[in-house]
């Protein structure tokens, strides 16, 4: 039986969000992945945990420029990861890329970087909710 969440009079609550502090997740990135990370300690550990969100801190230069970010999935099993699907970005900005892990290790990957000269200084920030 699952475990069910109970209030002081015995009575059943409701799902319950906890979102844990953000911590950096990658700093600096200036081009594309040449390929997947090499452990799966490079990725977000969302053990017992649906989500994980990722705030991206992206300047693009260049002529119309086009970033492509892709969430990969750890596979123990398999050992290997797995490709969720990709977001899209063609300015500059902070924004979340929110990514439905459960319970994934999860890396953030610069999967593609068009335009015309494209220039990108990327950070990234994740926590698990």
């Amino acid at each position: 039986m699952a475990r069910v969440r109970l209030d002081e009079n015995g009575v059943p609550k409701g799902a319950v969000v906890e979102q844990v502090a953000a911590a950096l997740h990658r700093s600096g990135v200036d081009g594309v992945d040449e390929g997947d990370p090499v452990s799966p300690s490079d990725g977000v550990d969302a053990s017992g945990f649906a989500f994980v969100d990722f705030d991206l801190d992206v300047a693009l230069g260049g002529d119309d420029p086009l970033l492509e970010v892709t969430p990969l999935f750890f596979d123990g099993v398999a050992e290997a990861w797995f490709r969720g699907p990709p977001s899209f970005f063609v300015e500059s900005g902070r924004f979340r890329v929110r990514v439905e892990a459960r319970g994934a290790v999860v890396f953030l990957a610069v999967t593609a970087l068009e335009g015309d000269e494209p220039t990108l200084d990327l950070d990234v920030w994740a926590s698990v909710s």
